[in-house]
């Protein structure tokens, strides 16, 4: 440990409180091909809850031999320890010879709170040194026996578990919350635009149009000499976000604006997806192989367009052009004849500002869950290392969203 512990505290090496599970077994054999079976997939970067659907070793047709793990201990992936998928382990089941099932000694470590040391900064940064070392992306048993865990008395160790639990829950609470928003955008997304794509609804008021017809392509230059903190690429998933400069030409020159709210794409991409809508306030820069274009004033709405992109109509679109070619490369010819249908620009407006204030709505609260997040990483590190202390003050009956950090010395 690199910072000295409490005087009560304790230090000693993984090896001498935890047993990695030995010996495997036959998940075709009866008494095991039922049980769920757990793949480093299945665990969630960063820790937590198992990532769902969840299935038994019989219908995951599994053969080789595996490792079971019992509710109570805690289960590592040793394969790329630098995404830290630690999970508690709620139930029996079967893992993969990939992970890990430990088991730490009662008389020593609480088990939820041997979690906990697993997810914390100083053993995750010693787990990556151990891989790194080896050149080979996992950590191994003799790498993990020597790291060295820092051991508060039992009653702290409780009261840690506690205060970490709260975060937990609200973190779970934030996760269901994404997840019921995200449903509900995209029902709105289809019963708003997608729905009246289908050119055999029989009560369709939305007119067929060429894509050109709503959307102009934009082939203006940097001629304002913008520099490199404009520059930007798309990211999918992520939108447009800043480049880096080791990735960018030294003339700026030649770089495409992309005016606010103006959709760019790289002709290569465009199939899976990486296409973004700017939302910046100024006009910024993309390299000169993208395409740039925006809604057609009087046409289409900005807000629309952007939603009206990824619809199936569009996708389908994408494989009529591409098909038949070994890179592909659409630029906004092939697109230009892409039929979809649109109302006016007045309903066009209204489902616009629908669905971005629900897309707002969404970030807002996947930007919250990421604070907690940073929040509960931040408090691990404080509490694991001895640095902040919660004495038999600290009560730790509440309900653990009520939990707090009263008696933190």
């Amino acid at each position: 440990m690199t910072r000295s512990l409490p005087s009560d505290w304790t230090s000693c090496a993984f090896g001498e409180i935890a047993t990695i599970a030995n010996g495997q077994v036959d998940p075709k054999a009866d008494n095991y091909r039922n049980m769920i079976l757990v793949g480093p997939d299945h665990i969630r970067e960063g820790g937590g809850e198992l990532v769902t659907p969840l299935s038994t070793a019989l219908e995951q047709d599994a053969i080789s031999r595996k490792y079971i793990f019992k509710k109570g201990q805690v289960i590592y992936s040793k394969i790329r320890p630098n995404l830290n998928k630690v999970y508690f382990a709620e139930i029996d089941g079967l893992c993969s010879a990939d992970i890990y099932p430990i088991e730490f000694s009662r008389k020593l470590v609480i088990p939820k709170f041997s979690y906990y040391v697993l997810l914390g900064e100083s053993f995750f940064k010693a787990a990556v040194s151990a891989s790194m070392r080896s050149g080979i992306p996992k950590v191994n048993r003799d790498d993990l026996s020597i790291i060295e865990i820092a051991l508060p008395p039992l009653a702290e160790q409780q009261r840690i578990v506690a205060v970490l639990d709260a975060w937990d829950q609200a973190i779970g609470q934030s996760e269901r919350l994404i997840a019921a928003k995200q449903r509900r955008f995209d029902a709105a997304r289809v019963r708003l635009i997608e729905a009246y794509q289908a050119s055999g609804k029989g009560s369709n008021s939305w007119a067929p149009a060429e894509f050109s017809e709503i959307a102009e392509e934009l082939k203006q230059r940097n001629t304002a000499g913008h520099g490199p903190d404009r520059v930007m690429g798309v990211i999918k998933g992520e939108g447009l976000i800043p480049m880096r400069a080791h990735v960018m030409a030294a003339d700026l020159r030649r770089y495409l604006v992309v005016p606010p709210q103006a959709i760019a794409y790289n002709p290569m991409r465009l199939n899976i997806g990486s296409i973004a809508a700017s939302r910046y306030d100024e006009d910024v820069l993309v390299s000169p192989d993208y395409v740039v274009f925006r809604a057609r004033k009087s046409r289409a709405d900005p807000n629309f367009l952007r939603f009206l992109i990824g619809t199936k109509r569009w996708r389908d679109h994408l494989i009529t052009v591409g098909s038949g070619s070994v890179r592909t490369r659409i630029y906004f010819d092939g697109l230009a004849e892409m039929v979809l249908r649109v109302p006016d620009v007045r309903e066009q407006k209204r489902i616009g500002q629908i669905l971005t204030a629900m897309e707002e709505d969404l970030k807002t609260t996947i930007e919250a869950a990421s604070a907690l997040r940073i929040q509960q990483r931040g408090l691990m590190q404080k509490l694991l290392t001895g640095e902040w202390r919660l004495d038999e003050r600290f009560d730790p009956s509440p309900a653990p969203r009520q939990a707090h950090l009263g008696g933190v010395s």
